[in-house]
């Protein structure tokens, strides 16, 4: 059985390295020797792996209201797949499920890499970040304690930003809904240089 489990943790750093997740990640995840990961990483891209340490405090990254979006549907994606327990342990299989249907939902390309994912599953789970319903577009959205920014509803903000009226949510066909089968959720807001002038005020 041990051997089998030790199979098992290699399979899955492998599947976290495809993604370039930072070594520190996969061997705390996993247990494989920290050589070893560096080794199977260059093999796998045919290049070291990136130096430097992770994010101590996600909030950190999150910058404007746009990143707080892409955020946010990452951190709803992982707790469909998650459930109530993502909040008292880091579910590493949760959090590839997420952040792969993440990715293929964002046409115009993601701004959340695999590592800041984890970083904000691992927030969920110590209390930093956490999830809230806005009372006026009773969307949900992610407020971190380390942000710059005010712990307001982002698409609230982007949606008046640009003069919109009335809920901005968006009910997505039946064939993209899954996991979530009844979930509402707004379309991701392409980043825009007002965006960014602008976030340090809202």
């Amino acid at each position: 059985m041990a051997v089998l489990a030790d199979i098992e943790q290699l399979e899955l750093a492998v599947e976290l390295l495809h993604r370039k997740a930072r070594i520190s990640i996969v061997h705390q995840q996993t247990g494989v020797s920290r050589s070893r990961l560096r080794a199977l990483y260059r093999e796998i891209h045919g290049h070291g792996a990136p130096s430097g340490q992770i994010q101590m405090i996600g909030g950190v990254a999150i910058q404007s209201r746009t990143q707080q979006v892409h955020a946010r549907f990452f951190a709803a994606l992982y707790e469909r797949y998650g459930g109530p327990a993502v909040s008292r342990q880091l579910d590493i299989r949760a959090v590839i499920a997420a952040h792969d249907l993440y990715e293929s939902m964002v046409p115009q390309g993601p701004q959340l890499d695999f590592n800041g994912a984890w970083v904000i599953a691992r927030d969920l789970r110590v209390g930093t970040s956490e999830l809230r319903t806005c009372t006026s577009c009773e969307l949900r959205y992610l407020v971190a304690s380390a942000s710059r920014l005010a712990p307001t509803c982002p698409f609230c903000v982007l949606h008046a930003r640009r003069g919109g009226r009335g809920e901005p949510r968006l009910v997505l066909p039946a064939g993209l809904a899954a996991p979530w089968a009844d979930a509402q959720v707004p379309a991701l807001p392409a980043p825009s240089d007002e965006d960014e002038d602008e976030d340090e005020d809202r």
